[in-house]
């Protein structure tokens, strides 16, 4: 992908300050909210259908993310996708966990059939899942790693399959397009995964970046693959230790609101297959 594409993504993000609208779950809301604030976008959150349905009208994008869902839940997060898919505004899936019940399953199967999202931003375990695969799930986290031409080939096939973006994230992100055209983006820190909230982050940065940039998720999605994975490169570099895993939670946040246009288009993270 070519460099000028995630510069002004970023770009695109400050200038407009995208409204984003995140039905997300109670255990990070804040985390995706400051995340948004970092990047220069500016978060909403809702927990009423009606509110939520008005609110996706407005805002630039709308994420959903299926962390704590339960039947309301579902009914705001259908209503939210309703009212920004009747504006024509794009929608971006975080299917936390869809692997490890039925009720979460049901959630993004009702997502995915009434709202078609734009994106789906998931860990291997939980796009494996969607894809109808035998899938190693431990909770919310993914308990298995592919290999990248593994990886590639399912995230390839339910793009092609849903007309969407699909991001699957892990020690290397692997992004592919609706055609089925696949990239990947490096970097990052394994000590992302041992916070909560890296996720549910990335998914609400990828709406940020979706809301400025409407007529390009794929090139939305890698900025927001690549802001994220520079980010946590960046912030392990600056704490003394792995273990200071409060430390370089709260370098992560500065590194997300000082990475420039210039810092992601000079990234060399990004890379097609």
């Amino acid at each position: 992908m070519d460099p000028k594409v995630l510069e002004t993504c970023l770009n695109q993000v400050k200038e407009q300050s995208p409204l984003t609208l995140c039905i997300t779950n109670q255990v990070t809301i804040n985390d995706c909210a400051n995340g948004l604030l970092a990047i220069g976008a500016s978060p909403v959150m809702s927990d009423d259908p009606s509110d939520a349905e008005t609110l996706a009208g407005l805002a630039a994008a709308t994420v959903l993310n299926i962390g704590t869902i339960n039947e309301f839940k579902l009914r705001v997060s259908l209503a939210a996708g309703r009212g920004a898919r009747a504006a024509g505004k794009p929608v971006i899936l975080d299917p936390v966990g869809v692997g490890a019940s039925e009720t979460r399953r049901n959630a993004a199967g009702k997502i995915i059939v009434e709202i078609k999202p734009d994106i789906i931003r998931g860990n291997l375990s939980e796009i494996k899942a969607l894809a109808g695969l035998t899938a190693a799930q431990k909770g919310v986290d993914s308990a298995e790693e592919g290999d990248i031409p593994a990886m590639a080939e399912v995230a390839s096939s339910l793009a092609k399959n849903l007309g969407a973006v699909v991001a699957v994230t892990g020690p290397t992100d692997v992004l592919a397009d609706k055609t089925g055209t696949v990239s990947t983006v490096s970097g990052g820190s394994p000590l992302l995964t041992r916070i909560t909230g890296a996720g549910c982050m990335l998914s609400a940065l990828t709406g940020g970046y979706a809301g400025a940039a409407p007529g390009n998720p794929a090139g939305a999605a890698a900025a927001a693959l690549s802001h994220m994975a520079l980010a946590g490169m960046l912030a392990a570099a600056d704490i003394a230790s792995p273990a200071h895993l409060g430390t370089f939670r709260v370098k992560l946040f500065d590194r997300l609101s000082m990475i420039s246009a210039g810092d992601l288009g000079a990234f060399q993270g990004v890379a097609g297959l």
